[in-house]
């Protein structure tokens, strides 16, 4: 379970973040909104650990009550503007590099199994060819992908739908939905509503309360 208590955050003179609490249960889909400007990307990078809350608790627990010290172990974060991918490298390389960074031994297989997922796992894509080279959607794609590998309890998703066609949207879906279903939680900042329709989600309102 993710707990956050009142949690504060604010940039030089504006309060960005005020008392904020709430909680995600194992199996939860927090679907976070708010206007522009409201601290939505603020709150997912302060809870991947990328900026410090000035005050208020975290605290990230597994399923048998045991509260991780440093909850990045089990937080993947997926940015709005960017993919965490090297442009460099190929996709088999990105991938690779993410699931050792995890400590995970990269499987040839496992990894080909998740790009053939997303339409990646053509000869002339997945090995010696450079990701910069990649489309917009090819690159949501491929970050999508390195979510799904990550083996984590929770997904910090930042308009993930960024880039994707309707093919790309289906394989999202299934995809959160089996997170969801092995107990996974994910937390979403989305503009686009209309895909996450089919989840039964939580509302959290960056001017409320959370609401079922």
């Amino acid at each position: 379970m993710l707990e956050i208590q009142e949690l504060n955050f604010h940039y030089q003179y504006r309060r960005i973040i005020r008392q904020l609490s709430f909680q995600v249960k194992p199996g939860e889909i927090l679907h976070i909104v708010g206007p522009n400007g409201c601290g939505k990307t603020t709150l997912m990078s302060i809870l991947a650990g990328l900026r410090r809350e000035h005050s208020g608790t975290i605290t990230l627990r597994q399923t048998e009550g045991h509260i991780l010290a440093d909850r990045r172990t089990q937080v993947e974060y997926l940015p709005a503007e960017a993919n965490a991918l090297f442009g460099k490298m190929d996709a088999m390389r990105n991938l690779q590099f993410w699931m050792e960074l995890r400590d995970h031994k990269p499987s040839v297989d496992a990894m080909r199994e998740e790009l053939a997922r997303w339409d990646l796992d053509h000869p002339l894509i997945r090995e010696n060819f450079p990701v910069e080279r990649f489309s917009t959607g090819m690159k949501r794609r491929l970050a999508l992908a390195r979510v799904n590998l990550a083996q984590v309890s929770c997904w910090l998703l930042d308009e993930p739908l960024y880039g994707l066609d309707s093919r790309g949207i289906a394989t999202f879906q299934d995809m959160l939905e089996k997170h969801q279903a092995g107990g996974g939680m994910a937390l979403i900042v989305s503009h686009d509503t209309a895909p996450l329709q089919k989840f039964a989600i939580q509302t959290l309102d960056m001017k409320q309360e959370p609401s079922r």
